[in-house]
């Protein structure tokens, strides 16, 4: 019977982590997590030596996972194996959602840095090692052994990455798994096109995007099927409390007929879905959004999304402030984050358009709060006093 450990490589985790029958143990080369019953600290080890962040350096620290009755050291066979793929899967799509872009690079990840490895050894040669590689025509097979060879940590995958995420999300996005409610389909294409991958090119993680969209609201290619997708989830907002922004005249212009700046935006992303996939010219004077600013609002509004959608299943509860951000999520519209930071000289915020969005958000929740402590006054007795 094969032994098997089950590894993330490039992400490390500071202590335990317990979510639902999900383990997540840290791995620190000769210490963590010690010697367990079916594997020996000296026999992870073994496993572990063939990934290096660098040439001369062997990984010093990852993250083991176990799952329900599943240890570290015993057959993953090939139920166990499915399993930790797909909760792969979920713990990546969590990580993604909890990401913030434009603000550092300390807590930037993307789905390559949760590359996962169930690697089965001899435990008296735990640094040997085979591995597939797909074909055309098939597959081949190849062994190799530690002294040999090393699997080197890509280049876009940040050096010493940690595990960030929501542990009720992520319980939350497994029990909709568990009970068939959970939009898997649309997280697998999702996390397909937020490699962070060189080797992909942007207008594939446009379609891988679109397709994302398409699988989680189970509809078709069309563009009236995904804006009327939208608007029933993202309600449109008050005459009062239009967004507004460098690019309010310019969408408007762009696209007449568009109602809202959420529609302006699927149908502006249709049409670079349909150049991207057809072969067809995918930039022009027509787009109000660059590629790159399409991709980058879809990873802030399809987690969003995703979060309503297991929520509204009962496994979840939305949190306040993805409830806030979704509502406003077309203000994020109104700017280009590519562009040069747009600030307005009387105020003395973050420069960047995007971040100033985020900070609104946060000021809004505060103030809902404050609002929600003062009804529960008594006004009128306090008054007698």
């Amino acid at each position: 019977m094969p032994n098997s450990v089950a590894f993330f490589p490039w992400v490390t985790i500071q202590q335990e982590l317990k979510v639902g029958p999900l383990r997540l143990v840290p791995y620190k080369r000769g210490k963590l997590p010690g010697d367990q019953p079916d594997a020996p600290q000296a026999v992870i080890d073994g496993v572990l030596r063939a990934y290096a962040v660098r040439k001369t350096e062997l990984v010093p620290q990852a993250t083991l996972v176990e799952f329900g009755e599943w240890r570290l050291g015993q057959d993953a066979d090939r139920d166990v194996g499915s399993k930790l793929f797909r909760l792969r899967e979920l713990i990546a799509f969590a990580a993604l959602a909890k990401r913030r872009l434009f603000h550092g690079h300390s807590d930037y990840s993307n789905f390559d840095t949760y590359a996962f490895v169930i690697q089965q050894y001899d435990g008296a040669r735990p640094g040997a090692f085979s591995f597939d590689c797909r074909r055309r025509d098939g597959g081949a097979n190849h062994y190799w052994t530690a002294d040999e060879f090393a699997f080197l940590k890509p280049l876009h995958v940040a050096s010493h990455a940690r595990m960030e995420f929501d542990c009720a999300f992520l319980e939350a996005e497994m029990n909709a798994d568990d009970n068939g409610s959970l939009p898997y389909e649309a997280i697998v294409e999702f996390n397909r096109a937020n490699s962070g991958s060189p080797d992909v090119p942007t207008h594939t993680e446009v379609v891988l995007t679109k397709s994302a969209f398409e699988y989680l609201f189970d509809i078709g290619q069309g563009v009236p099927e995904f804006v009327n997708a939208l608007q029933i989830v993202v309600s449109e907002r008050k005459s009062d409390d239009t967004p507004k922004g460098p690019l309010e005249s310019r969408w408007k212009e762009a696209r007449p007929k568009a109602a809202r700046p959420l529609e302006a935006w699927a149908r502006e992303f249709c049409d670079l879905r349909g150049g991207a996939a057809h072969g067809q010219k995918r930039g022009g004077g027509r787009f109000v959004w660059s590629e790159q600013a399409h991709l980058a609002f879809a990873s802030i509004l399809f987690p969003l999304l995703v979060k309503y959608t297991v929520a509204k299943s009962g496994a979840f509860a939305l949190p306040e402030r993805d409830q806030v951000e979704l509502e406003r999520i077309e203000d994020y519209l109104m700017h280009d984050p590519f562009a040069a930071p747009y600030k307005d000289e009387t105020e003395d915020e973050d420069p960047h358009p995007w971040n100033r969005v985020f900070a609104r958000v946060q000021s809004e929740i505060l103030g809902r709060g404050l609002l929600q402590e003062m009804q529960k006054i008594d006004w009128a007795n306090l008054a007698k006093e």
